[in-house]
């Protein structure tokens, strides 16, 4: 086990080093990539307000040129139609010829209904019949009376009321100042179209461009919209939009933004011949849903890259981390553990042996005459030698147990929960294993032996003292003829080998 105090520091480092690059990392993906996605969403909106909405509007005004404008020409045509002029001139004399005539106007232009009213008689002629005579005293006649009065610059008044002859459908009418040849008035000519017809109009266009699309008057009131119409029927009462009423119907047309639970853009356009205002609105483009599953795919990338690159360098540091672990806790020569390591180790096994109340002794072991080895061979052999000895150190110990190199030619060995007479048995295999072994250097065999001092923890005591005691039992075996194994208890049993020289 290579463990140092280092140790859990540098764990500690490279936990909060992978959790820093982790947020740096995510931190930075979802910057640029949120800021890649608002960029294209402030050009989508761009787009919409600049281009798509406006060319919506244009494409819209279009079609009501043709669908909604058309019975205006219809009835501009019927005024200034010469038959009409000349059968009022003869005293309406023929009321045959008007029906027939508005008959046709219906067949031809395809229209709900045509009529002329007579201002001499104040009848009021449809493709069916002579309808009734228009009074003054009569409420819903007015609309006639107020035509009248209509300017010659705009001679015509559109109105929205009950169809006269069904009485539950609401009409659109086109009423036309008629005049004769001398400019006098002398009756209204028009036609009718019904709302839902225009409805089914608004619904096309909203299903064709995928926009809300309605009418309002000069005064804010919606006049015409879709079934799918849910917000209040004046401008000024939508809370979201009333901020910007006066600037819509003050402006014959613009573009606009509110809020209502997410952007709305709207485009206006005065229709001067309703004297009505055509409001398109957009929510969002089409392709900002793509764009939001874009963000998202992009973020599941990243947050995958990011994890990838976590891994890599969790493996990375990881290998930084235990060569580092071998620097600071491994002798470089052989391959044991150092003192600092040692030391920490030691610590450990007493804390442990506290608990478990376990027997530990030390070996401490110096080579024979190794200062003869570097003399004769060079230090490039005593490594050598000290590198079979580490070897031998570390297959001889149990997983348990610790080797270490102490400083120059000595190593000391940790042996937990093992008796003093286990360990004076060991340290003697040990010796025995040593003895026997050869160091090849050149062509020669190099034979080596080693003195062991051997001794049992005492309780409460310190490393220092520990190892000196065995360092004691190592002097006694240099001094009894080296190559054997002393003991720091005197009572214990000696294990002495005549020495090898």
């Amino acid at each position: 086990m290579r463990v140092d105090l280092m140790t859990s520091a540098v764990w500690l480092n490279k936990t909060r080093a992978a959790m820093l690059f982790t947020v740096m990392l995510l931190t930075a993906f979802l910057i640029i990539s949120w800021t890649s996605f608002k960029v294209a969403q402030q050009s989508l909106e761009a787009e919409i307000k600049e281009n798509t909405l406006p060319l919506t509007s244009d494409n819209v005004y279009s079609e009501i040129q043709q669908d909604l404008l058309r019975p205006i020409f219809i009835s501009s045509l019927m005024a200034h139609d010469t038959f009409v002029r000349d059968w009022v001139l003869e005293n309406e004399s023929d009321p045959q010829a008007m029906i027939r005539y508005l008959r046709e106007i219906d067949n031809r232009f395809d229209t709900i209904f045509s009529f002329f009213i007579s201002d001499k008689t104040k009848r009021y002629y449809d493709p069916q019949r002579i309808l009734k005579t228009m009074s003054e005293s009569v409420q819903e006649d007015q609309w006639y009376f107020q035509a009248r009065e209509l300017s010659d610059e705009h001679p015509y008044l559109i109105d929205v009321g009950h169809d006269p002859e069904k009485r539950d459908r609401l009409d659109i009418f086109i009423n036309h100042k008629v005049k004769d040849y001398n400019g006098n008035f002398i009756g209204i000519a028009g036609v009718g179209i019904s709302v839902e017809k225009v409805k089914h109009l608004i619904e096309k266009y909203q299903e064709r461009y995928r926009r809300t699309i309605y009418f309002t008057d000069k005064s804010g009131q919606v006049v015409l919209h879709g079934d799918d119409f849910r917000h209040a029927l004046n401008i000024h009462q939508q809370p979201e939009l009333s901020p910007l009423a006066t600037a819509i119907l003050t402006n014959p047309g613009g573009s606009y933004q509110y809020d209502d639970d997410g952007p709305v853009f709207l485009n206006t356009r005065l229709i001067p011949e309703f004297d009505w205002y055509l409001m398109i609105e957009q929510r969002s483009h089409p392709s900002e849903h793509r764009l939001w599953i874009t963000l998202m795919k992009n973020l599941g990338v990243s947050l995958a890259a990011s994890l990838l690159f976590l891994f890599l360098l969790w493996l990375t540091i990881g290998g930084y981390q235990r060569r580092l672990e071998r620097m600071a806790t491994t002798d470089k020569l052989t391959g044991v553990m150092n003192r600092q390591a040692f030391d920490y180790f030691f610590k450990r096994l007493r804390a442990m042996r506290f608990t478990h109340r376990n027997p530990m002794s030390i070996l401490i072991l110096d080579i024979d005459h190794f200062k003869r080895v570097n003399d004769a061979y060079g230090h490039g052999v005593g490594d050598l030698v000290l590198q079979n000895i580490a070897q031998l150190l570390l297959q001889a110990i149990r997983s348990s147990d610790q080797a270490c190199r102490w400083g120059g030619e000595e190593f000391v060995v940790l042996l937990d929960d093992c008796t003093l007479e286990n360990a004076l048995q060991r340290a003697d295999i040990l010796r025995r294993a040593v003895e026997i072994a050869e160091v090849s250097y050149q062509k020669e065999k190099i034979h080596i032996t080693i003195s062991v001092g051997v001794t049992q923890y005492r309780e409460n005591e310190n490393l220092d003292t520990f190892i000196n005691r065995a360092d004691i039992a190592l002097y006694r075996a240099k001094q009894l003829g080296r190559n054997r194994v002393e003991s720091a208890d005197n009572n214990a049993e000696r294990h002495r080998r005549t020495p090898t020289l």
